[in-house]
């Protein structure tokens, strides 16, 4: 039986502010949420999953601008969350402070960055949660914790207040319990969500093709219940021409905004995010502008391709979650073939909906909705649908 003390302390940060609220009424009042130590809250450190940054950034002088939209609503805010330390990992572990516990699955991994986050969600320690997600750090958690999250679309959501990873593919998301709430604090950053006449599903064959075939196998259930649905082929230029796309770039990020920072002698660093530093260092700038042209490429064909009411279906992992004592060999391996999934989305700066449909072996599976630019809302009003329809309308 898991102590709901101990994922507690797992999830919510030991330098966390006590909860609070600006106000009692507005559309999130009763509702209660956490906040990834990747953004700021006014008089609190902003961590980041380093204790480095701990000790020396002093405290947040003022709230991030997407922090002030839910408590201007009326929620309150239970504390910070745990991250992959300085937004770099796909699973949560964190040599320095220590990995969340998934709650669905204890003996794995609860995903990355947005661990705390998507772990404090999963328990029941708060209703919804943000997180920031660059190459998938909501959408994973939210699949291997059994929750409901989504990526907004990039420049959607102000990253003010915010710690820069990749600003190219960076982005603020939330988890939540329940579709219902997920759509609840989207309507306090995009307002009013109608419903909206059935959208045109496209279901990826090909994304399928790069799940684990036990993956596929629990998720067809769902995907047959979506109903009418059109099949097309996602990676038209293969799975190795998205990555070899989306590595160069957001290395190249991710020098510019931490290498200076990473470089200082001393600087307390665990050996994936040390080696992450140097494989950004080595990348040749001359990969930079001809994966930049290929983005755009890739872009413009998935936004012809969803039009102005397409949705496209894919697992949002390609397996389920590793076990927590893996090694680093096996979870350099497995993000390898879950970023070709959530490359895609990162790519194109499209939003996306992790829903929490089916499991395997005891652990969480989700499917996941990726919609045009801006489509955010629209694909809030899907996943809503889609969730009464198959009858998860709140996580299992």
């Amino acid at each position: 039986m898991l102590d709901r003390q101990d994922i507690r302390k797992s999830a919510i940060v030991g330098h966390s502010p006590a909860p609070f609220r600006l106000r009692d009424d507005g559309p999130l009042a009763g509702l209660s949420f956490a906040v990834k130590d990747l953004i700021d809250i006014e008089g609190s450190p902003t961590a980041c999953g380093n204790p480095d940054r701990l000790r020396d950034d002093g405290l947040a002088p003022s709230t991030a601008p997407a922090v002030l939209t839910l408590l201007g609503a009326g929620a309150t805010c239970v504390g910070k969350t745990h991250t992959d330390e300085v937004a770099c990992g796909m699973f949560g572990t964190n040599p320095h402070f220590g990995t969340p516990i998934n709650p669905k699955a204890p003996d794995r991994v609860p995903g990355g960055s947005s661990s705390g986050s998507a772990s404090a969600v999963a328990a029941g320690l708060c209703d919804f949660a943000l997180g920031t997600d660059t190459g998938g750090s909501v959408r994973v958690p939210a699949s291997f914790c059994g929750i409901f999250g989504i990526r907004t679309t990039h420049g959607r959501i102000s990253t003010a207040g915010v710690m820069a990873m990749a600003p190219s593919f960076d982005t603020v998301g939330w988890l939540a319990s329940s579709a219902e709430i997920l759509l609840q604090v989207g309507e306090t950053y995009f307002g009013p969500i109608p419903d909206r006449a059935a959208e045109r599903l496209l279901i990826a064959t090909d994304a399928f093709d790069v799940a684990a075939p036990k993956i596929v196998q629990a998720l067809q259930p769902a995907v047959r219940a979506l109903g009418r649905a059109e099949d097309i082929r996602l990676y038209a230029e293969g799975v190795d021409h998205w990555l070899d796309t989306f590595r160069p770039l957001q290395l190249h990020d991710l020098r510019s905004t931490l290498g200076q920072w990473a470089s200082v002698p001393g600087r307390a660093l665990s050996q994936g995010v040390s080696d992450r530093m140097k494989l950004a260092f080595s990348m040749p700038w001359q990969n930079v502008p001809p994966a930049a042209l290929r983005r755009e490429a890739l872009t413009d064909r998935l936004v012809a391709l969803l039009g102005d009411d397409g949705v496209i279906v894919i697992p949002t992992a390609h397996n389920i979650p590793p076990p927590r004592e893996a090694s680093l060999d096996d979870l350099v391996e497995f993000r390898e073939k879950t970023l070709a999934l959530t490359c895609v989305a990162s790519l194109a700066r499209l939003p996306q909906v992790s829903l929490p449909v089916a499991s395997c072996e005891g652990c969480p599976v989700g499917l996941s909705l990726i919609g045009g630019p801006r489509a955010d809302a629209r694909l809030l009003g899907l996943a809503r649908r889609l969730a009464k329809q198959l009858g998860i309308e709140s996580a299992p």
